[in-house]
Parts: structure tokens; C-alpha cells; sequence
């Protein structure tokens, strides 16, 4: 099918993209703020995804593992939040230039503040990229952080201090971004997967994409009206797995 000149271009850039939500969320909200995109899966190289990049048609993309440090590069500026964390979620364009920012932590705690969490001292479990990003966002806010790892990779102490992952005891709030379920009290879990996101990690992908669609079109939807619809997605996305689960399907086959 081919598109009108006019319709404008987002991608996402990552693999495996199986399981992703933000091209069906993204389109809709979209839609109901008054803009005309297309929002497309890109799974290829550094090389022809910064060519996308370069096309007038295209006004941003959103980057996920394992490029988003890979993203830094192709980007003419950063802001504040894309050096703090090291690593490049979401790219607009901006006087001609393209930008890379980083939502993933700023969304995490615009969710933290609606729940109603303290963000006076937080432990995160985890030192990987997700949790470079939250650790910068909650410095941001003066929170008291200790990230808990299995290796030191310096840039810790840069927002708080540096612990081993068996000190852990859940004597405060703790976000785990570990690719596993970690059971205890007020406990955020970021991860998850098809047909299994907790609350948490689901208002994070909703207010990270919040701020990404604010960067490309200046302004979307309310931040609850954004939320809610993320939410309808993921629920959909449940039924059909439940729905395949009882065809007795193995697999979701990836999005194109």
C-alpha cells in the first residue's frame, strides 16, 4: 500500500520487537490528538536506520534493546537526560537536527508520583541501562539511591552508591529492573513480556511514551487519557494470548 506524502513517519528500532506494545498505542493516541502517522518496526543496522532517520517523512523514533546505546552516536544532540543515563530511548527532530532523549526514568517516576511513593531514599535492583536511567531521573528528584548489582560498572556513584545484589534486604522502596520476579514489599517490577506486564511496568511504558509523543508533535492527549489507552492495549494483548493459549498456540507470530 502506498502512503500519502504527507503521512509522517515514527520507528522503533530494536530486536526482538515480538512483543511491543508502542506500535499500537502510539498510532491510536495519534490518532485522537489530530496527527497522521505511521508507526513502523525497524529491526535492521546502525547505518540504514540512520538514513530513516535523515527522511524529511520521518519525525522521531523510539530505540530499544540492544541499541540504545548504539543510538548516541547517531544523534547530532542530546539532551540532559540522554547523557545522564548514558543511552538514547527516544529521537526527534529539532531546527533540522536529530535528538536523542531518554523517557524511561522520568516516566517511571511521573508513575511513582502519581501512586503516591516516597522518593526519599529507593533502592534499585540491577545496573544495566534501565537502571542507569531511573537512577539519573530519581537524582533528579534528591532521592537517596542505592544500586544493587552483581558488578560495579563505575558509573554508579555518579547518582548514589554501589552495592552487591545478596545485601539486598527490601528495608525500602526498590524498583528491580532484573529479568526476573522479585518477590517482597513495595517492590516496582519494570520487566515484562507478552501477555504478562504488572501495573507498574505498564505506567511506565505509558509515561515514557507520553513524553516521547510530546517531543514529536509538541503535544498529545492528557497524560491519564495516554495511560488509559496503553492500558487498553495491554489488555488486549493478554486476551489474545489467552485466546492462543487455549488453541494451543506456542507462539505470537512477530509483528511486521
Amino acid at each position: 500500500m502506498t502512503l500519502p506524502e504527507q503521512t509522517e513517519i515514527i520507528y522503533i528500532w530494536g530486536d526482538p520487537l515480538d512483543f511491543s506494545l508502542s506500535p499500537f498505542f502510539q498510532e491510536h493516541c495519534a490518532i485522537l490528538s489530530g496527527n497522521r502517522i505511521l508507526y513502523k518496526i525497524f529491526r535492521g543496522g546502525r547505518e540504514e536506520f540512520l538514513e530513516l532517520l535523515k527522511n524529511e517523512r520521518c519525525i522521531g523514533a523510539n530505540v530499544t534493546i540492544p541499541h540504545k546505546i548504539h543510538a548516541l552516536e547517531l544523534c547530532d544532540d542530546l539532551t540532559g537526560k540522554a547523557r545522564n543515563a548514558g543511552s538514547v530511548n527516544t529521537i526527534f527532530k529539532s531546527g533540522g537536527r536529530i535528538v536523542g532523549d531518554h523517557t524511561d526514568g522520568a516516566g517511571l517516576v511521573k508513575w511513582l508520583k502519581i501512586k503516591g511513593e516516597s522518593l526519599e531514599e529507593c533502592a534499585i535492583l540491577g545496573n544495566g541501562g534501565s537502571a542507569r536511567s531511573i537512577a539519573a531521573a530519581l537524582f533528579e528528584e534528591k532521592c537517596s539511591i542505592t544500586i544493587f548489582g552483581r558488578t560495579e560498572k563505575g558509573w554508579e556513584t555518579k547518582f548514589g552508591s554501589f552495592r552487591q545484589l545478596s545485601d539486598w534486604k527490601n528495608d525500602f522502596p526498590t524498583i528491580s529492573t532484573l529479568p526476573f520476579e522479585v518477590q517482597g514489599k513495595n517492590v516496582v517490577t519494570i520487566g515484562y513480556s507478552c501477555g504478562r506486564i504488572s501495573t507498574d511496568a505498564e505506567m511506565m511504558l505509558a509515561f515514557q511514551g507520553w513524553l516521547g509523543a510530546k517531543r514529536w508533535f509538541g503535544k498529545t492527549l492528557p497524560a491519564e487519557d495516554f495511560a488509559r489507552i496503553v492500558k487498553l492495549h495491554a489488555e488486549a494483548q493478554l486476551n489474545q494470548q489467552l485466546i492462543l493459549n487455549l488453541a494451543d498456540v506456542n507462539e505470537i507470530q512477530p509483528i511486521s
